[in-house]
């Protein structure tokens, strides 16, 4: 590839002249891989989560709606305690977990496709249903508070259907669940919060001649998606986009080889349906919580309390070199401004920054002969808890350093790079620190946040096997004054265990 070799030209010219002087090593971090826990099955295991108290973890899979309780207390031996089939309902989906901080309880979060979604509460060592609540259409995602006394459910309200006889799309808002329970993890209060009004708000950045979501819609009404569809009915399947319907006063396009898969949602600056939560940060004495809204790439302010959002924080556009040509020749020397929408979003452990990945949802076009913006940041970036003013972020390191370790998928080159999904924060050795899973990359990424000004990538951990793995969930926890990662790979169905340890690193000058 280009880039080694300006550097072997490099090592070669600068060798004539002198050798660099090589310090003999020093001291840095790594992600080892520590255990590989094999669910049994293909794929699912999407979302993990930790009780720091009994050295417990709970997965879910999604394609079997099964909850797997985990023994973590050996890290290099993970072992399965229970599983539990939550018994789902045909078109109801598993979609997050979560463990309680100290109860014998697990969160389970369930989609129910048009209906509302539901939160159940189980017990974690008999699977049996403590209480279950109703929350909002299309949830994704469920955190616990860190004392336990509230659990925040964000639903997205994704998905789309479309109205034969009126031609319309429609789709349900997303909103946000703030669940109160008791000290037995039962029920006490539930509010189900709508996204305060969006019209209007300052700095909100929409492509000027168009910018879509790609979203499966059963647009013919036959129970299936289909990859090809014959959309203006004239018996032949045709590479060329078709007006197939209206969403909010704007048409709407498919192109009829791709089918119903990839159906196009314009996105418009005041568009409340557009608001989908995707995932919860709590502030630690539980008062606030932040929420990622990918699609508008924002993050929603909210007041838990008092029951409601204060406002939004706009995530601005990362800019920075990029590789962007898909073509097997990885050189980072083109310039890339794309909006950042996060995905996973955390909180510092002294709670003073919030912590995005941001890995990108939508897709933009520009007017003849301009650049559109691109989706997704590439980056992990850090903005101030208080006033949502972005303080920095990774610019081109996550890629960089995937690069560096062999992983880079440069077929994700023109589209998300290696793609940053999921995100945890904590403090190892009196410092902050961020670890990223990489989803194109297949890999995590160790960040230090000990300046918040200049977040760095330290250390890359490839996760085990040859498969695609897809890193979603990523969990952390500590045992023995040791820290370690666990990764829940959902298109392999498996968890991976890894080690934060101290490597010698030799160092050039």
């Amino acid at each position: 590839m280009k880039k080694n070799y300006q550097l072997l030209v490099a090592l070669l010219f600068s060798g004539c002249a002198s050798h660099p002087m090589i310090t003999p090593t020093t001291s840095q971090w790594q992600l080892e891989p520590h255990c590989l826990y094999y669910s049994g099955h293909d794929k699912g295991t999407e979302i993990i989560s930790v009780q720091q108290k009994s050295l417990r973890a709970v997965l879910s899979n999604f394609s079997t709606g099964e909850a797997d309780v985990l023994d973590i207390s050996q890290p290099g031996k993970i072992a399965r305690l229970n599983r539990f089939d939550l018994g789902l309902q045909k078109g109801e989906e598993f979609t997050s977990v979560a463990f309680h901080p100290s109860l014998d309880v697990f969160a389970a979060v369930i989609d129910a496709g048009n209906n509302r979604g539901r939160l159940e509460f189980r017990s974690a060592s008999s699977g049996a249903l403590v209480d279950r609540v109703e929350v909002g259409f299309g949830p994704d995602a469920v955190v616990f508070s860190q004392e336990g006394s509230v659990a925040l459910v964000a639903n997205e309200g994704e998905e789309f259907s479309f109205d034969k006889s009126t031609g319309e799309f429609f789709s349900a808002e997303g909103s946000i669940s703030i669940v109160h329970l008791d000290q037995n993890g039962k029920v006490k209060a539930n509010a189900n919060i709508e996204l305060a009004d969006v019209s209007h708000r300052e700095g909100f950045v929409v492509a000027e001649k168009g910018h879509f979501l790609e979203r499966e819609i059963d647009w013919d009404g036959d129970g299936k998606i289909s990859k090809k569809t014959d959309f203006d009915g004239n018996g032949v399947i045709e590479n060329k986009k078709v007006k197939i319907g209206r969403f909010e006063n704007q048409d709407v396009y498919a192109n009829e080889t791709k089918g119903e898969a990839r159906i196009r949602i314009p996105v418009s600056a005041d568009s409340k349906t557009l608001l989908e939560p995707e995932y919860v940060a709590i502030s630690e004495d539980a008062s606030k919580a932040y929420v990622t809204l990918q699609e508008t790439n924002e993050v929603a302010e909210v007041d838990i309390v008092n029951g409601k959002v204060l406002g939004y924080f706009n995530m601005g556009i990362a800019e920075h070199g990029a590789d962007r040509k898909a073509n097997g020749w990885v050189e980072f020397n083109q310039s890339m401004m794309a909006l950042r929408e996060p995905d996973g979003i955390a909180l510092t452990p002294d709670g003073r920054y919030f912590v995005t990945a941001d890995e990108g949802d939508t897709d933009t076009e520009a007017k003849d002969g301009e650049e559109p913006l691109q989706s997704g940041g590439r980056t992990v970036s850090v903005f101030d808890a208080k006033t949502g003013d972005f303080v920095a972020d990774t610019g081109n390191q996550l890629d960089e350093i995937t690069f560096a370790n062999g992983v880079y998928p440069d077929r994700r080159s023109n589209k998300k790079g290696a793609e940053p999904e999921g995100v945890v924060t904590f403090e190892m050795d009196g410092q902050p620190w961020a670890v990223v899973g990489m989803e194109r990359a297949d890999a995590l990424v160790l960040i230090s946040l000990a300046d918040p000004k200049h977040p760095k990538a330290i250390a890359l951990g490839k996760i085990p096997g040859e498969e695609i793995r897809s890193p979603e969930g990523v969990a952390h926890f500590e045992n023995n004054g040791e820290h370690y990662l666990l990764t829940a790979n959902e298109m392999i169905g498996t968890v991976a265990c890894f080690k934060l340890v101290r490597g010698a690193v030799t160092v050039e000058h």
